[in-house]
């Protein structure tokens, strides 16, 4: 019995130091209409993006790199038969 009420007590607490808790977040204490909101949104969508524009990156190298390659097999290639 003695247990439960401990843990009443610590959900109680948990409950009554949650606006606290929101105000640790940049995004709670702001007051209405201040546009750092989208600022934290527009930099949070770049540090995502950031991974994948940096994949997109390479690959399109890659990709670029292996087209040339086939490009100049091909012409050896024709170069040899024509040479004939």
């Amino acid at each position: 019995m003695k247990r439960i009420g401990s843990i009443v007590t610590g959900i109680a607490a948990a409950i009554a130091a949650a606006p606290q808790f929101a105000n640790a977040c940049a995004m709670c204490g702001l007051s209405p209409g201040d546009s750092a909101g989208h600022a934290y949104n527009t930099s949070v969508l770049f540090m995502l993006a950031g991974p994948y524009l940096t994949v997109l990156a390479i690959g399109g190298i890659l990709f670029a790199i292996w087209k040339r390659a086939q490009r100049k097999e091909r012409a050896n290639v024709v170069a040899a038969a024509t040479r004939r």
